[in-house]
């Protein structure tokens, strides 16, 4: 909660960076884009993770504790990313959101997703 307000995160991806997820370049390419994202869109006063610490394998427990440990997150979303014209596992495993969901289903819905590349 943000005062009385409830805090609904609208999406959140367990993503898989390892390289040895990415099909070579073009995954490779696709991450360090994601990173870009972060490291220019989040604003100088909140904390911005370096490329080490942002591209990893994401476990739902880094996700859960990142989410409901250390934000004001009432609710989420816990949505695939299936990228598997880029990555192995599709970025972001059904498997890995099922497990985040059904930790706190009182407060993690499972999302079902497309390819957006599709």
């Amino acid at each position: 909660m943000i005062g009385d307000a409830f805090v609904f995160d609208g999406v959140a991806h367990p993503f898989n960076f390892s390289p040895k997820n990415a099909f070579g370049k073009p995954g490779e390419m696709f991450s360090n884009h994601l990173y870009a994202f972060h490291a220019t869109l989040t604003p100088d006063a909140e904390p911005k993770l370096s490329a080490d610490e942002f591209l990893k394998d994401w476990t739902p427990s880094d996700i859960r504790q990142m989410i409901y440990g250390q934000s004001d997150t009432d609710m989420l979303v816990a949505m695939p990313l299936p990228l598997t014209d880029l990555y192995r596992d599709g970025l972001s495993p059904w498997e890995e959101c099922a497990e985040l969901a059904g930790r706190d289903p009182d407060r993690t819905i499972f999302w079902g997703s497309v390819n957006p590349l599709e």
